[in-house]
Formats: C-alpha cells, structure tokens, sequence
C-alpha cells in the first residue's frame, strides 16, 4: 500500500500509541482533503475577497497553521501562545484583516502548514494515550486533551468545506463542477 493509499485507512500508526495512532490517521486524512481543496489555487485566487464570504481561502490556510500551533501550545506545553507566536500567529488565529491580500504562493501556505504538522506529529510520538484523557477546561467546560486535537481536526474540516464552498462558487471565475474529491 502506498503513502497515499493510506490515507484512506483509519487504523494505529506505528510509532505512536494506539488512540494517538487513531488520531494520527484522521489528521492526515483531513489534510489530504484541505490539500485537494486549494490545489492549483493562483496567488490571485488566495487572496480574492468572495463577495458573501468573511474570509480568503489564503487567510483560512493560515489560520489552521495558527490554531494548530495554539493547540501545540496548549496540550503539549500547557500554555497559550508566547510573545514570539502571539505576533507570528495571533493575527491569524483570530483571523484579523483575513481578507487583506497576503501575496503568498500556495506552496507557501502547504509548506507552513506541513512544519506545523510535522511538529504536533514530533510531540505525539513522545506521548501515550494516557496523555489524550488529561483533564482540561475548554470554553469553561470539562474537557480533555483528546478533545482538543477532535476540535482542531473538525476546524480543519469546517473550513475544508469553507475553501471548497469558496471555491466552487464565489470565486470569480469559478467552477461549480469543482470536487474536492477527485484526486
């Protein structure tokens, strides 16, 4: 079976423990979706501004680098961002001025997002599942560390969707037969 193949095959990883493992194959299966959403996207389509839309597909690709940073942060470290990510990424995080135009190629974007990945996959080989049920609060509420990377997996996902609505149908130019599935 080849690397992509895999993709498709929701299943342990080796390397990480068995629940980490789990959650390992749904993020690269998620990102394969996120790539083949924006692929082929010009600079100009990055940064067009939809009419209907709140954000350019360029300020959602780097509001995922950001938020999985936050979450690197949270779980990992048991922080928020420092003064070094919080200017890096926290404009991005909050998707502030998301629809000024960015000038950035899609390479730029897919390479940012895969050093991010590359970190959050470093820290999970180090953890055990045990690590996923540590107790946390999100938004006030109980939670665990488990939950945090489902969240970050499902942002991932929303917006996906979002690129792909964008995309297909409030980009000038178009193309309503667009499938983000056909690989």
């Amino acid at each position: 079976m080849t690397n992509d193949e895999q993709v498709f095959v929701i299943r342990e990883r080796e390397g990480y423990s068995p629940k980490i493992g789990l959650m390992v194959s749904m993020l690269t299966n998620s990102r394969h979706y996120l790539s083949n959403a924006v692929r082929d996207l010009s600079v100009e389509e990055l940064d067009a501004k939809p009419k209907g839309a709140s954000n350019t597909i360029g300020s959602l690709l780097a509001h995922l680098a950001a938020a999985e940073t936050l979450f690197q942060c949270i779980t990992f470290f048991e922080r928020r961002f420092n003064d070094e990510e919080e200017n890096l990424r926290g404009r991005d995080f909050r998707l502030e001025s998301s629809d000024a135009p960015r000038g950035r190629k899609l390479e730029s974007y897919l390479q940012d997002l895969s050093s991010v990945r590359a970190k959050t996959l470093e820290e999970m080989r180090t953890r055990d599942d045990t690590w996923l049920e540590k107790s946390r609060t999100f938004s006030g509420h109980p939670a665990n560390l488990h939950y945090f990377w489902l969240h970050y997996l499902q942002d991932e996902a929303r917006h996906t969707g979002q690129i792909s609505s964008i995309r297909k149908h409030l980009l000038p130019n178009s193309d309503a037969n667009f499938d983000p599935y056909n690989f």
